[in-house]
């Protein structure tokens, strides 16, 4: 499981996230080798979400749901750069 911190908008309120996470298993593929063992990359997908509010998990619409994914999507390889 991985964990990120997230501010979620609603309506005129922000709200202080813990999102933990996990990923489905990422392989980058291979396109160097004979056709018929090259791969197109699969997995790197957010496979488990749950937002917690001051500990308590916060129930998210679909849209939130999605917005939370999308940050995790475009940050996640800087969180294990670091």
């Amino acid at each position: 499981m991985f964990e990120t911190a997230f501010t979620l908008t609603r309506g005129e309120e922000d709200i202080d996230l813990l999102v933990e996470y996990s990923l489905t298993p990422y392989h980058p593929g291979n396109r160097h080798a004979p056709p018929e063992f090259c791969t197109p990359p699969s997995g790197g997908e957010v496979e488990r979400l749950t937002a917690f509010r001051d500990g308590v998990p916060l129930d998210l619409t679909d849209a939130e749901y999605r917005l939370i994914e999308r940050h995790i999507e475009e940050t996640h390889d800087l969180f294990l750069a670091a």
